[in-house]
């Protein structure tokens, strides 16, 4: 559903960690559903930032959705996008 790429590593630790979402003209002619896939993934992450749930040791993430993203429910973007941050969490990829 979703694609993670990870910046480089942060040298300075106090600024922030830059967050992106790419949704492509590829995955829907319109814009009302690629702003609606933008919503839902922005909406996971503000929640992650929120509870302190994300690695901060990047200067920045991208989120890129895949086609199979059109029509899923938010659980389900949300459990895509938890798995990737717990993956470069625990492994460091």
């Amino acid at each position: 559903n979703v694609v993670l790429y990870k910046g480089k590593e942060k040298n300075d630790k106090d600024c922030p960690t830059r967050v992106g979402f790419v949704v492509s003209k590829k995955i829907h002619k319109r814009a009302v559903k690629r702003n609606r896939i933008k919503r839902l993934m922005r909406e996971v992450v503000r929640l992650k930032l929120q509870n302190n749930e994300i690695c901060d040791s990047f200067q920045s993430l991208i989120f890129m959705a895949r086609n199979e993203i059109l029509g899923k429910s938010f659980e389900e973007v949300k459990k895509s996008i938890e798995d990737l941050l717990n993956k470069i969490a625990n492994k460091n990829i």
